[in-house]
């Protein structure tokens, strides 16, 4: 997921929430330098992890905007690796 969050990073176990109720959690979470965004990967019933969708995350009791993305952010083509 893109998390909207420009002093704080989830890191895991941070509830993921949808219309204010807990539907999953944070797996990991960093600053992904390569894309300038924040980061994370985590879990949600599969019918709500489609591409677009959005959820909150609580971090250190603010609630941040996230959404899912679904192809990678970074060289979705595998482009550097073919260089």
């Amino acid at each position: 997921m893109e998390v909207e969050a420009a002093d704080a990073e989830a890191v895991g176990y941070e509830s993921i929430m949808k219309d204010g109720k807990a539907v999953g959690y944070v797996t990991s979470g960093a600053y992904g330098h390569c894309v300038g965004k924040s980061i994370a990967a985590g879990y949600v019933p599969a019918a709500l992890a489609r591409d677009g969708e959005r959820f909150e995350i609580d971090i250190f009791g603010d609630i941040r905007c996230a959404i899912v993305r679904r192809e990678p952010l970074f060289d979705p083509q595998g482009l550097r690796l073919r260089s």
